[in-house]
C-alpha cells in the first residue's frame, strides 16, 4: 500500500512534478505520475494514491488564478469522477471531443485503450472533485468478489473505444465522495479507509450506470437524457421547483412524457420526487439540526404539522416526534 501523495498551499505546476519525482525516488508514489505535464500555477491541494493494485484514487481542492492544462498518458481503464464544488473545466480524451461533468453527479468514462488525457481549467476555475480509476489488473485481481453484472457493467466500460456517461445525482455518492475528499484518517487505518470508500464508489457507480443502461434502452437515448436532466432541474430547486409544464418545457419534452419517464425511471412522479427529497430534508433537520416536527414539516412546505406527521409516518415508518426526542436525548 502506497502512502498517499498530498501537498498543500500555493505551488506551481512544476513543484508539482518534483515533489512526484521525490515520491517515487522513495518508493511512495507510482511512476507513472514522472509524465504528468501541467502548466500554469493552482492553489489548493491535491492527494493522490494507489489504494489497490490497479484501483486509485484522488481528491482535490483547486483553483487556476490564470488558467490550466493537465495532460497525462492514461491506461486503458474506467475512470469516475464526481465533483463536489465549483466547476471541473473540460476533459479530452485523444481522438474524442471534450466533455465536462456535472455538480455532484458522477461522470464515468471508459477507454478502451491508453490514451493522452487533458483536463483544462480556465482562468478562474476551481473545482473540488474525487476520482477513482479501475484498471484490469483490479478487476482481473478481484472476478471472484464482483458480481457477474459489475463485470458485465465494467467489461462495456473497457470495450474497445471511448465511452463517457453522466450518472443520475446519488446521495449516497455525494457522501461518500465528501468522506473520501476530507481525508480524515493517516496511517494504515487512512490507507483502509480510503480503499473501502473508493471501491464503494466504484460499485455504486456501476449500479447507477446498469440502471442508466436499463432506462435508457426502455426510454430511448433522448428521453432518457431529458428525464435525468429534469431530476437535476430540481434536485438543484428543490424548495421552489418549477411546475411540471414548466419542467418538462426545459427539457424538451410534453408533459405527458416527462411524468411517464419518471416513473419508469424513478417509480414515481415528478411531485412524488420532490416530496420524497423534502422528507429527505426534513429527517436531516430533525435528527441533525434539532429542528422541532412542526417547524421541519413547515420549511419543506406541509401546511399542517399533522399532515407532516402522517406523510413523514407513511415514509419512514415512525413518528417524527419520536426520532427528534430520540436524537435530543
Amino acid at each position: 500500500m502506497r502512502k498517499a501523495h498530498c501537498v498543500e498551499g500555493a505551488f506551481e505546476a512544476g513543484d508539482l512534478v518534483r515533489e512526484a519525482v521525490q515520491q517515487v525516488l522513495s518508493g511512495a508514489a507510482p511512476a507513472q505520475k514522472l509524465r504528468q505535464r501541467l502548466s500554469g500555477t493552482f492553489d489548493g491541494w491535491f492527494w493522490v494514491e494507489d489504494v489497490s493494485p490497479g484501483l486509485f484514487a484522488s481528491a482535490c481542492d483547486l483553483m487556476s488564478p490564470s488558467g490550466a492544462a493537465i495532460s497525462q498518458p492514461v491506461e486503458r481503464s474506467v475512470m469516475i469522477t464526481l465533483l463536489l464544488e465549483g466547476e471541473n473545466g473540460r476533459f479530452e480524451a485523444e481522438g474524442t471531443a471534450p466533455v465536462s461533468s456535472k455538480l455532484e453527479r458522477a461522470h464515468v468514462i471508459g477507454l478502451g485503450e491508453p490514451r493522452l488525457c487533458t483536463r483544462v481549467l480556465s482562468a478562474g476555475q476551481a473545482c473540488k472533485r474525487i476520482e477513482i480509476g479501475v484498471k484490469p489488473a483490479f478487476i482481473e485481481a478481484n472476478q471472484a468478489a464482483l458480481s457477474q453484472t459489475d463485470l458485465e457493467a465494467l467489461d462495456r466500460l473497457l470495450a474497445p473505444g471511448f465511452r463517457s456517461h453522466d450518472l443520475p445525482r446519488s446521495e449516497t455518492m455525494v457522501k461518500l465522495a465528501s468522506m473520501l475528499a476530507e481525508d480524515r484518517y493517516h496511517g494504515s487505518l487512512g490507507a483502509l479507509f480510503r480503499e473501502s470508500i473508493a471501491v464503494q464508489v466504484m460499485l455504486q457507480s456501476l449500479r447507477l450506470f446498469r440502471q442508466g443502461a436499463e432506462f435508457r434502452a426502455a426510454l430511448g437515448p433522448r428521453c432518457y437524457e431529458a428525464v435525468m436532466e429534469a431530476r437535476h432541474l430540481l434536485d438543484c430547486a428543490l424548495l421552489s421547483p418549477p411546475g411540471t409544464v414548466e419542467l418538462a418545457r426545459r427539457v424538451g419534452l410534453n408533459r405527458n412524457t416527462l411524468q411517464a419517464g419518471f416513473k419508469a425511471a424513478f417509480g414515481t412522479t415528478v411531485f412524488g420526487y420532490v416530496r420524497d427529497a423534502r422528507m429527505a430534508m426534513a429527517r436531516i433537520m430533525i435528527e441533525e439540526q434539532g429542528l422541532g416536527a412542526a417547524e421541519a414539516g413547515y420549511k419543506v412546505g406541509f401546511a399542517s404539522p399533522s399532515a407532516f406527521s402522517a406523510a413523514y409516518r407513511r415514509k419512514f415508518g415512525r413518528s417524527p416526534m419520536r426520532l427528534g426526542l430520540t436524537t435530543q436525548a
